[in-house]
């Protein structure tokens, strides 16, 4: 993982990144959360990022463990929830620590999963597995395929309402996704390569690592970080969404 990135992420997360926790509107991922809770059972933040949801968890669970790639990431997670008493956090790189602490029984990970080198996420996904104990339930956020395909479709069909010629449109398509990326659902993501997952690849990979599936769902965001691709395109809605996952470990 690229720590000096992310770092900078941390610096200012709010301009930076889309925050899940901020843009989730419905509180999709916080109903997921609340409908696991039990306070006599332990939960997991990894890639806690600044900490947004690591005090919902602490709420809901007796005791969180709150871990991040970030140094940054981790000293705001901890400020965050100093008065917590029952919030332990790490600085940890899930690529390279495959079992940081004991299987807990609800682990949220919201896109963490997204690393571009294939090995790393492989490692990570193991990881996150791992640390859900059998029985146990992974609430599960990751970019969306779809979304990714449906947002340049937008952006063309934005620029032929605007006059362009179909060449005209295609020749301003956005640069930099190579077609080996493209083959394994790596976008870019403000110039960043991030994996992106197709619905059916998610059900594969959860059942290869011992999971069965309760749910996979749109996380619609409502606001975009940039200009709406197709905000102007009559029939087409200026949405986008992650995939939000809920399944327990056999």
């Amino acid at each position: 993982m690229n720590r000096a990135y992310w770092e900078t992420v941390a610096a200012d997360y709010d301009n930076s990144v889309l925050s899940v926790f901020d843009h989730d509107i419905a509180g999709a991922v916080q109903a997921r959360i609340e409908a696991a809770a039990d306070p006599s059972a332990r939960a997991a933040d990894l890639g806690c990022g600044v900490g947004k949801f690591t005090p919902a968890l602490a709420r809901c669970f007796g005791h969180v463990e709150a871990c991040d790639l970030s140094a940054r990431g981790v000293a705001e997670t901890r400020e965050r929830c100093r008065d917590l008493d029952n919030v332990t956090v790490r600085r940890i790189d899930l690529a390279r620590t495959p079992l940081p602490f004991a299987p807990v029984d609800l682990v949220l990970c919201v896109n963490v999963l997204i690393m571009p080198a294939l090995d790393a996420r492989r490692r990570t996904w193991r990881a996150v597995a791992n640390q859900v104990d059998h029985g146990g339930r992974l609430v599960l956020v990751v970019p969306s395929v779809e979304s990714a395909h449906f947002d340049r479709f937008c952006d063309l069909e934005r620029d032929l309402d605007d006059g362009c010629t179909c060449a005209e449109a295609l020749g301003r398509a956005r640069p930099g996704d190579s077609g080996r990326d493209l083959g394994q659902g790596v976008f870019r993501l403000r110039g960043l390569r991030t994996k992106h997952y197709l619905r059916e690849e998610l059900e594969w990979l959860l059942s290869a690592h011992e999971f069965d599936v309760d749910e996979i769902t749109k996380l619609e965001f409502a606001a975009s970080p940039a200009p709406a691709a197709g905000a102007d395109i009559p029939g087409i809605h200026a949405t986008f969404w992650d995939w939000l996952v809920v399944a327990r470990r056999r």
